[in-house]
């Protein structure tokens, strides 16, 4: 007897819960649903009855947007397994392309790095060696300093900017 006295306040409560639910279009299109019965400024709007899968509803904004709408049918297991790969394709050639101009940025940090240690080389004065064909150590003259440095100035810009 306690059960069933139970289960019909359950019934009850369950009962009062459920709420109509209204929906209303305003002036700009937008759809809103509410509890109350929709205000003078906003049109009432139909819904069915029928509910739709989560998967086939497509937002409003993207079809006020101009994007194309997609049936309201749920994609099969091919469409939907079509759609996953398509996707980590998508992500795979992101990454690369992300770790392409990292590398890129790096590579170019490098050669500023490199071009302003010579210019600074340069720029300190002094004698400077080099070596040649047959292992010989020679020193540049005042000239062949300043077309180097000039030189070096040219790559410092080029590659720091």
């Amino acid at each position: 007897m306690i059960r069933i006295a139970f289960f019909a306040f359950a019934l009850l409560g369950v009962a009062s819960a459920q709420a109509q639910v209204y929906k209303c279009v305003d002036a700009g299109g937008k759809i809103v649903y509410l509890q109350d019965p929709c205000p003078a400024n906003m049109k009432p709007g139909t819904m069915s009855r029928k509910p739709t899968p989560a998967l086939a509803t497509v937002p409003a904004d993207s079809a006020a947007k101009g994007d194309t709408a997609k049936s309201a049918a749920p994609k099969t297991a091919a469409e939907q397994e079509q759609a996953f790969r398509k996707r980590q394709q998508d992500q795979a050639k992101a990454a690369k392309e992300s770790d392409e101009k990292a590398a890129e940025a790096q590579r170019k940090q490098e050669n500023c790095r490199n071009a302003r240690e010579r210019l600074a080389q340069y720029e300190i004065g002094g004698r400077v060696a080099r070596y040649n064909a047959q292992g010989e150590r020679y020193y540049l003259e005042d000239a062949q300093i300043e077309q180097e440095k000039a030189r070096a100035r040219t790559d410092a810009a080029k590659f720091c900017n």
